[in-house]
């Protein structure tokens, strides 16, 4: 009987959580949902990032890989949203962290989206940072959802980024 009421309460929760989603303008553009990352992973110094709320702009099987140079060979790493997740509450973010976007192209085309965006950070330690990320998306049950991110840092205090990510 218990697992039967918890069940009802989990379909009845995923049932709001769609409704929610389906009304919800940042789900229903590609470009506000990649800005939403950004904002949730903004905060405060003893703040924590809403861990859960940010895994409902990703499909349950989004990786998230960035690309840069060790030891001056261009390397990867990929993780998985769990383990994404997981590091967003690494010590790092908790001392305070803001990332914004300063430009972007969407390209969407039947269901999928492709938005390419241009951003600067600054972390607790006041060091800044710039880079451009590549949010791959797809439509599906009413609501964008962010299939893959894929980002590289600037090398060059942003200097080196392309004039065409920088621009709305």
């Amino acid at each position: 009987m218990r697992t039967a009421s918890t069940f009802g309460f989990l379909l009845i929760f995923l049932g709001t959580t769609l409704v929610y989603a389906q009304n919800n303008k940042v789900f229903q553009d590609p470009n506000s949902l990649a800005k939403e990352t950004q904002k949730i992973i903004s905060i405060e110094a003893g703040q924590k990032i809403d861990t859960a709320y940010f895994k409902t702009l990703f499909l349950p099987t989004a990786r998230f890989t960035v690309v840069g140079e060790e030891d001056g060979v261009t390397a990867h790493e990929t993780m998985d949203l769990e383990t994404f997740a997981e590091m967003l509450t690494d010590e790092y973010y908790s001392k305070g962290y803001y990332e914004g976007p300063t430009g972007s192209i969407v390209e969407e085309y039947n269901g999928i989206a492709q938005v390419i965006q241009s951003f600067s950070g600054i972390d607790s330690e006041n060091q800044k940072g710039f880079g451009v990320g590549s949010y791959q998306m797809i439509y599906s049950d009413g609501r964008w959802w962010i299939a893959n991110m894929v980002w590289a840092m600037s090398k060059d205090e942003g200097k080196d980024i392309p004039e065409r990510y920088l621009k709305n």
